[in-house]
């Protein structure tokens, strides 16, 4: 299924961190007419995951399936109480690290436990009884900016976190490559802020 035959558009901004998902996808919503969608929902699993996250944002659960599950079961409960009602009705809808996101971080946990194949079959079927957005934005940032981004935002980035946004950057480009369910634009973000935004905007809007 895709977004297409919904009255309202649902916008996706994704990409792996620093790339500078959170900045413009607030930028759409306050420019644009275009709500935003919460990252967790307003269920008591998502209040949960919610708090779970902020106590320690990496680790929820001794169980990677199990940890990957709940993400997932979350995102398909933000979309069905958040981002299809309101589409329902005519109003456009951002999420800041949507589909693709949701998809490839989860592949890249999930690989070391299940192998690349089963756990490429587990999301697909999971991802399977979920509208694809109708339009993605899919930024990218060499990983030398990512670095310098991350260590000014976050005060440390060791060469894991990289290792591991580099998996995360490839599987995106690879899932991207292989469905045809995604329709993609691909943004690099190692540029003017300004110009950026403005290439986003023109986008979107045109999508709109």
């Amino acid at each position: 299924m895709t977004g297409k035959g919904r009255l309202g558009t649902w916008i996706s901004v994704d990409g792996v961190e620093g790339t500078g998902k959170t900045t413009i996808a607030t930028h759409l919503a306050q420019i644009l007419p275009v709500e935003p969608a919460p990252e967790f929902s307003d269920s008591v699993f998502g209040s949960a995951l919610r708090g779970a996250v902020a106590a320690s944002p990496h680790y929820i659960s001794s169980s990677p399936l199990g940890q990957s599950l709940v993400f997932l079961a979350d995102f398909l409960e933000v979309h069905a109480s958040s981002v299809a009602p309101r589409l329902d009705l005519g109003v456009s809808v951002v999420s800041d690290r949507g589909y693709l996101s949701k998809y490839s971080y989860q592949e890249v946990v999930l690989s070391n436990t299940l192998g690349p194949m089963p756990t490429r079959r587990l999301l697909d079927e999971i991802f399977a009884h979920l509208p694809s957005p109708s339009l993605t934005i899919h930024l990218t940032a060499p990983e030398s900016c990512l670095y310098e981004r991350l260590l000014s935002r976050d005060g440390h980035c060791d060469p894991a976190r990289l290792a591991f946004i580099a998996r995360a950057a490839a599987a995106n480009k690879a899932h991207l490559a292989r469905t045809h369910v995604l329709h993609a634009v691909t943004i690099d973000t190692n540029q003017r802020l300004d110009d950026v935004l403005r290439e986003v905007t023109d986008v979107v809007r045109r999508r709109l």
